[in-house]
């Protein structure tokens, strides 16, 4: 699905969006939400709620000085950039949850911008590769998030975490990190997609005892 042609006609506030993912990067794909229904919601569909939402999970960090708003003639390159990286971080964490080679157009939209990110990486005087941005870098969450995103995959292909698409795949799609101790959850959320799913197979067995 091209989530540049996503409808986000009734946006909810970005402090009420569900980050049930578990990681950064399956937060930033997870910002369609029921991206199989028939009518869709694109939480980050303008600049404002990307930095908004960019805030919100950390992908700005505190002491980063991005406060500024893409120029008229920015804005339309900017959402070009975010929904490009956004389908290619969906399709290769789906990839990875599969157990399948990851696509290569999407690898390609990855390593672009892990070249990108290197460049604002340093190696700090405590031992740590750690990240800085640039003053009114507004691709600095996008750089995190590809970071995120080859760490996420690295711990799933290592078996440190397990990644999962949500069961309720009629509408939602969304991915997580099972992080549970079973390591068999099932919805992005019990309170959403599971009650949703249980209500579903409920009204399932009762028509098929009335039918009987």
């Amino acid at each position: 699905m091209n989530s540049s042609s996503i409808p986000s006609t009734h946006p909810r506030p970005i402090a009420a969006v569900r980050l049930d993912g578990g990681r950064l990067c399956i937060d930033f794909a997870n910002t369609i939400h029921d991206r199989f229904a028939p009518e869709v919601e694109d939480y980050i569909s303008t600049p404002e709620r990307y930095l908004e939402w960019a805030k919100r999970v950390g992908a700005i960090a505190p002491d980063d000085t991005i406060d500024i708003l893409p120029l008229a003639a920015e804005r339309q390159p900017l959402m070009m950039e975010i929904h490009a990286l956004r389908d290619a971080v969906y399709t290769l964490l789906l990839a990875s949850a599969d157990c399948v080679p990851l696509p290569p157009d999407a690898l390609v939209i990855l390593n672009a911008w892990l070249r990108s990110a290197r460049q604002s990486q340093t190696f700090s005087a405590s031992g740590l590769l750690e990240f800085s941005a640039e003053p009114d870098d507004l691709y600095a969450p996008l750089k995190r998030i590809a970071l995120d995103l080859v760490e996420t995959i690295t711990e799933e292909r290592a078996r440190k975490l397990k990644l999962r698409q949500c069961a309720n795949r009629h509408s939602c799609g969304w991915l997580f990190a099972d992080t549970s101790k079973n390591g068999r959850r099932r919805w992005c959320a019990m309170e959403t997609c599971g009650t949703i799913s249980k209500m579903a197979t409920r009204r399932d067995k009762n028509r098929s005892h009335r039918a009987v």
